[in-house]
């Protein structure tokens, strides 16, 4: 499948494979920018802070909830590897694990009494859902069933 774009009367084809494939890059590293961004913060803040925005970890221990703080960190990391082709199956599979990190978040917030808090977790669910879908479709020749 391609879209079609004219340039000067020229119409040059741009694949959709492409087109989904830098769409997912800038994702990816904008995904990549927030989990380091909250990682740091849930990893290095003082819990009086961490307080103040209702961090989900805090209805874990200490220990747990800075754990998790440097889980995102990492996984941020090996996120930005969607850019490197070789990298993209670990980057699948730290968005994997973030949607399951955000499925907890979720879960906690929704005990807590903070519905407020849903609909972020579920955007980040999709867009990670799609930087994960990308990067395992690029791992296949488009077409291929098997």
């Amino acid at each position: 499948m391609y879209f079609s774009k004219r340039d000067d009367n020229r119409e040059s084809r741009v694949p959709v494979r492409s087109l989904l494939t830098v769409l997912a890059i800038l994702i990816a590293t904008l995904l990549a920018a927030f989990f380091a961004f909250v990682g740091y913060h849930k990893a290095f803040a003082p819990l009086a802070e961490l307080a103040q925005h209702r961090v989900w970890t805090l209805a874990l221990p200490e220990w747990a909830g800075r754990a998790v703080g440097w889980s995102e960190l990492l996984l941020a990391a090996v996120l930005l590897g969607f850019a490197l082709p070789r990298l993209r199956l670990w980057a699948a599979g730290a968005a994997l694990l973030l949607i399951i990190n955000q499925c907890v978040a979720a879960a906690v917030h929704w005990s807590s009494g903070e519905g407020d808090a849903l609909p972020q977790n579920a955007v980040l669910v999709l867009l990670l859902g799609l930087v994960g879908l990308v990067a395992w479709l690029q791992q296949k020749p488009m077409g291929e069933t098997s």
